[in-house]
């Protein structure tokens, strides 16, 4: 098997179709050729959400039931200049305790952006960053930080199996993002076959021996 078919073969395992989930849904065009759809609503946000380039999908998260974000919609997403990169932002709840003992509900905006040709989300951060703008070299600059190149951002296997990275229920901590950010090959190989051995991912038998080279 191909580097290639290896990938869409790992994909494949992960994904879930298009139409998995009943119930209210929003589509939000973002640029020329992206497409957002949300759906599984849940008091006003969304568990999924799909990105499409061309009418085609690109990529599509389903945030597990045990994961604190779900998806917000966005009528209008920023979208990088040629199109490369499309805004999408989760927001995190939970309950927190303050000193006197009170709970109360707690919310984390992020913002993540989603490579619309690979899938992979490249970067997902919260707070000032996500008040920025791309500038018209396709940089994302956000007030009194330095413009970030998203072409340089997204997790590799080796940020796992070096305990730089930690798989969570976040949209971009999954073993899926990982192989859309950096798919296997003869450069990664020894970093996946690391993080296998070590239990960070949960893995089929299927998905072990591709990984493995079998």
């Amino acid at each position: 098997m191909n580097m290639l078919s290896l990938v869409f073969t790992l994909l494949a395992s992960l994904a879930s179709p298009l139409d998995a989930k009943a119930g209210n849904e929003r589509w939000t065009q973002a640029g020329s050729d992206i497409t957002l759809r949300y759906d599984g609503e849940e008091n006003g946000r969304y568990r999924n959400v799909s990105v499409m380039r061309h009418g085609k999908l690109v990529r599509r998260i389903e945030l597990s039931e045990r994961s604190y974000s779900l998806f917000e919609h966005d009528a209008d997403p920023a979208t990088s200049p040629d199109g490369r990169y499309v805004l999408v932002t989760d927001v995190e709840s939970g309950e927190v305790a303050s000193p006197d003992g009170d709970r109360f509900m707690h919310e984390v905006p992020y913002c993540g952006f989603m490579n619309t040709r690979s899938g992979c989300m490249v970067t997902r951060q919260t707070g000032q960053f996500c008040g920025g703008s791309f500038n018209d070299i396709g940089n994302w600059a956000s007030p009194g930080l330095p413009p970030v190149t998203l072409t340089e951002e997204g997790a590799t296997a080796e940020d796992y199996a070096s305990g730089h990275r930690s798989p969570s229920d976040a949209p971009d901590g999954s073993l899926d993002n990982l192989l859309r950010c950096d798919p296997p090959g003869p450069r990664n190989r020894g970093h996946y076959k690391k993080l296998i051995d070590a239990g960070i991912f949960d893995v089929t038998p299927s998905q072990r021996q591709a990984l493995y080279g079998g």
